[in-house]
């Protein structure tokens, strides 16, 4: 960590983590159709129809379940940014950041090769965890003076490349940055002194989730990524803290 003031913090933390076994919710239906004789195991399929001779079943089941999928290798810096600013009667105000780059997210394939996810969906585990963006942030404003304090933060990840909508479908297409606000007020001292009232707005601008394709293939609803993003818009929530001294 790094304080060039006293009312300003810089900290920067490089992690490696490397996973053996992952588990993975199940290979991707797409990858599984694609490579049958790798991947034939995960499908069930119905008798032959007598009318084509020498013809495979209709698939009935793709095996969707839990599996142990070689190691993952992941690497990132964690950023944290804070400045305090006093205004004296008019209270302190704070702007701060919190970020995470991943520079590498590497998942192995049942060959034994890596295949790195970073800023897109992996074709492999693309319904494990949910999407893997590149950047991601938390940065907000805030506002004390006692008894009352105002946040206004808005919450970010980065883009990343979709999956193709079908086979056929081989158009390269980007599902949009995730960006939403949130707004949080509390009023400590209402009725009692150690009584904090809590009133706040998630996604206060009613953002809606960006279109992905991967939704309706790996979740039950289509449309959008539920690993990616909140897909219930404006909410109100109100809570109450009480301290017992």
């Amino acid at each position: 960590m790094f304080e060039p003031t006293n009312n300003t913090s810089f900290a920067f933390d490089w992690w490696e983590v490397d996973l053996k076994q992952t588990i993975i919710s199940g290979i991707a239906p797409a990858v599984i159709l694609a490579d049958l004789p790798k991947y034939g195991g995960f499908v069930t399929r119905a008798a032959p129809d007598g009318s084509c001779v020498g013809c495979p079943g209709q698939i009935t089941n793709i095996d969707q379940t839990n599996t142990n999928l070689g190691e993952t290798r992941v690497r990132g810096l964690d950023v944290d940014f804070r400045h305090r600013m006093p205004t004296g009667d008019s209270g302190v105000y704070t702007l701060g950041l919190n970020g995470t780059y991943f520079f590498r997210y590497e998942i192995q394939n049942p060959d034994g090769s890596f295949s790195s996810i970073n800023g897109q969906v992996s074709p492999i585990t693309q319904g494990v965890g949910g999407v893997i963006p590149r950047w991601r942030h938390y940065l907000y404003l805030d506002w004390k003076l006692a008894p009352v304090n105002l946040t206004l933060a808005q919450q970010y990840q980065s883009r990343y490349q979709d999956v193709p909508g079908t086979f056929e479908d081989t158009t390269s297409r980007n599902v949009l940055a995730y960006s939403v606000f949130h707004f949080y007020s509390s009023y400590t001292g209402l009725f009692d002194k150690n009584l904090r009232v809590t009133f706040g707005i998630r996604n206060l601008l009613d953002t809606k989730p960006p279109y992905t394709n991967a939704g309706g293939q790996n979740y039950f609803q289509a449309g959008y990524d539920p690993g990616y993003v909140d897909p219930r818009g404006r909410t109100y929530l109100l809570s109450a803290t009480y301290k017992f001294m």
